[in-house]
């Protein structure tokens, strides 16, 4: 989750999306939860992940945590914390740095719905006493400063710093938010308050062979997907790893130079650009490109230029287009900001900070969906046939969609429509995980685009792998 945190005080900065667009998908994801077997606890552990019953330690393969994938929306692991150790799932995020989990004396309905860590029945607990708040975009946790032991993957880390929550909003709250806390995995630069994230801490203290962890995320509801630390699986993807540096070692963020959808000639990013681009003839934004092969990297930015400023030139010899909508002027939208009280993307996107050169992308396993500037957004829901405003989509066509690829560091990337295509089958419906965000310096790729990839994070040397994802599925 790309987040503000500050220890002391709060700082809020509100995540502006697009009314109820997620309505549908809290919906299946609540009625996938009554399938589940009655009286079986919501939090219990997977029942292949190996539990010593004495010291009610995990006991997973070295390294290796097993992620629970919750309706495609969202995945966790379990940790435990303190000495005895007490047990929590947590989401494993690469777009925070910081570790919590809720407390024992956090009485809010969130932590009362939850595990809780008591630190006075841990030999190994220590106190910081600083105080900690993160501000969400639709919700707040606040607590202080504790130090423990943590094992994780098999891993024991001692003297974790982590924060142990005292209130929590209602968005933590089940049924919508399964897991006990929030695991940060980037880098030390964004963790609040000097506090050490834990991938560091087990870098620095030489836990795991190399600075390095994987996901493999899985597809299906209740499938298992994997976080490794310390190593990747070539087992796991096909093909070889495409390295990208990452721009600013703060969050995993990467240079993005485009989107195409199909096999069209236009990057999408530059159509938007341009109001008059971006209202081009649907058949003449999906025309192919006959010189171009999308696996490859991408064309130079100035044959784009030269395309769009040929057809611009074409535009303007015929008369001048109507006005837009003022509602989808964004100005307007900028000045008008749509309200949402989804809890579903518990993302807060960041607004201003240090812009980047171009354009970029972070990879971020704490969101669900695909994030980015309004006008290239409203852009692909036009060409998919989505609302823009709550992502809604008709059913009836998705075989007719086509790919659409993502250049990230040179390279294109595929995402195809079943993963940012959203379906409910019971209901019948359908919406896109294409989501804008307003003022973000920088695209989101969450848990959509990284699904399809074996994703590979180099905390040494500053750069992110990406590879077809090769992994059968396993459901509980």
């Amino acid at each position: 989750m790309a987040e503000s945190t500050k220890v002391g005080r709060v700082v809020s900065i509100p995540l502006q999306r697009s009314f109820n667009r997620n309505n549908n998908i809290l919906v299946a994801r609540r009625n996938a939860r009554k399938k589940i077997e009655k009286g079986k606890a919501m939090m219990q552990l997977a029942p292949d992940v190996d539990f010593d019953e004495d010291t009610h330690d995990i006991e997973p393969d070295f390294g290796q945590v097993r992620l629970t994938d919750a309706t495609d929306t969202y995945y966790y692991g379990v940790i435990s914390v303190g000495t005895p150790g007490q047990n929590f799932t947590v989401t494993f995020d690469t777009g925070s740095a910081n570790m919590w989990i809720p407390g024992v004396r956090c009485t809010s309905k969130a932590c009362l719905q939850h595990n809780r860590y008591d630190h006075d029945l841990s030999s190994t607990y220590q106190p910081l006493n600083g105080q900690f708040a993160i501000q969400y975009g639709t919700g707040e946790v606040r607590g202080f400063t504790s130090q423990d032991t943590v094992k994780v993957g098999g891993i024991t880390i001692k003297e974790q710093p982590f924060a142990e929550t005292t209130s929590e909003d209602e968005v933590f709250e089940l049924p919508d938010t399964e897991f006990d806390g929030l695991f940060g995995l980037a880098f030390k630069s964004l963790a609040s308050g000097g506090l050490v994230p834990p991938m560091v801490k087990l870098i620095e203290e030489a836990l795991v062979d190399e600075p390095v962890f994987a996901f493999a995320l899985s597809q299906g509801h209740r499938s298992f997907g994997e976080l490794l630390l310390g190593g990747y699986n070539e087992m796991h993807y096909k093909g070889e790893l495409r390295w990208m540096r990452v721009i600013r070692a703060k969050y995993w963020q990467v240079s993005m130079e485009g989107l195409w959808y199909g096999d069209s000639k236009f990057n999408l990013l530059s159509l938007s650009k341009d109001r008059d681009l971006g209202n081009l003839p649907l058949d003449i934004l999906l025309s192919s490109n006959t010189t171009s092969d999308p696996h490859q990297p991408m064309q130079t930015i100035q044959h784009d230029r030269e395309m769009l400023a040929a057809e611009k030139a074409r535009l303007k010899a015929k008369s001048k287009a109507k006005e837009g909508d003022d509602e989808m002027n964004l100005e307007y939208r900028r000045t008008h900001p749509p309200t949402d009280s989804s809890p579903k993307i518990k993302k807060l996107i960041p607004t201003g900070g240090d812009p980047s050169p171009e354009t970029s992308a972070i990879m971020d396993t704490g969101t669900s969906f695909l994030l980015g500037d309004p006008n290239t957004i409203q852009l692909i829901s036009r060409i998919i046939g989505a609302d823009f405003r709550t992502g809604d989509m008709s059913c009836a066509h998705l075989q007719d969609l086509k790919s659409v690829w993502i250049s990230l560091g040179g390279f294109k990337f595929e995402i195809a429509p079943e993963h940012y295509i959203y379906r409910d089958h019971e209901k019948k419906t359908c919406s896109s995980a294409w989501v804008p965000s307003y003022d973000s310096p920088f695209w989101v790729l969450g848990d959509s685009f990284l699904r399809a990839y074996y994703a590979v994070f180099d905390m040494k040397d500053k750069k992110v792998g990406l590879a077809p994802i090769n992994m059968p599925l396993k459901h509980v």
